[in-house]
């Protein structure tokens, strides 16, 4: 109902393309659930390739508007490969649309997680950090099993991120999450996305994921709402 907004986000959509692309993935007629105050559109986008070719998230449009976001990703180092996972947010109308994901050159397989929320504005207050630097939770030539950052959350904060993985189907567990989707995205890659709502306010708070299997390229991505 317009002007009701939810207390929590809601998982409105997931989509997945095992097609081999160069440059874009599109989705569409994707839900985006009801319209009211404040929605935005938060998208998890989460790319793999086989082969040591980097897929970097450079723009996305949900709904033909324009998203603010950013991702992390890797490709080669000790394993093969390359991932990236990246988290777009937009305010577009209407209760369905598309969702396009540009990139670097070719992915194999694509997926996304369309989340409706209520936040007062969709760009991100803040963005994940980890042993990689900025921009993401990566620890390039080691990549261990596991791994872990942190991220600043706001009062009543919302969290959404991921991390997909390469040439591996070893089962991830997210750290730091309420809920979490986790998946083979096709007969070869594995991929994880969380998410949390109503968070107080905090600094450095941990986010991370766990798995059985090192030395897999990977891509790790979180950002936090006010």
């Amino acid at each position: 109902m317009a002007g009701i907004t939810p207390t929590k986000i809601d998982l409105v959509a997931q989509a997945t393309d095992t097609t081999d692309r160069s440059g874009s993935y599109t989705f569409a007629g994707l839900d985006f659930g009801a319209e009211f105050t404040n929605r935005a559109i938060i998208v998890a986008a989460l790319l793999v390739n086989a082969a040591n070719a980097v897929v970097n998230q450079s723009a996305a449009t949900i709904g033909g508007v324009a998203a603010n976001g950013q991702d992390s990703g890797d490709a080669g180092g000790p394993g093969v490969g390359g991932a990236s996972c990246g988290v777009w947010a937009a305010r577009p109308s209407g209760t369905s649309g598309s969702v396009s994901i540009s990139f670097g050159a070719t992915a194999q397989a694509c997926a996304v997680f369309v989340f409706a929320t209520g936040v007062a504005s969709v760009a991100r207050f803040a963005e994940s950090v980890g042993s990689g630097g900025g921009g993401g939770i990566t620890s390039d030539p080691n990549f261990p099993a596991s791994d872990s950052g942190t991220i600043n959350i706001p009062h009543d904060g919302v969290l959404i991120g991921g991390v997909a993985r390469a040439n591996t189907t070893a089962p991830i567990t997210l750290t730091g999450f309420h809920s979490q989707r986790e998946m083979a995205l096709d007969t070869g890659h594995r991929i994880a996305v969380g998410w949390k709502w109503n968070m107080q306010a905090q600094t450095a708070y941990p986010i991370g994921y766990t798995t059985s299997a090192g030395g897999v390229i990977y891509g790790m991505e979180a950002h936090s709402f006010a």
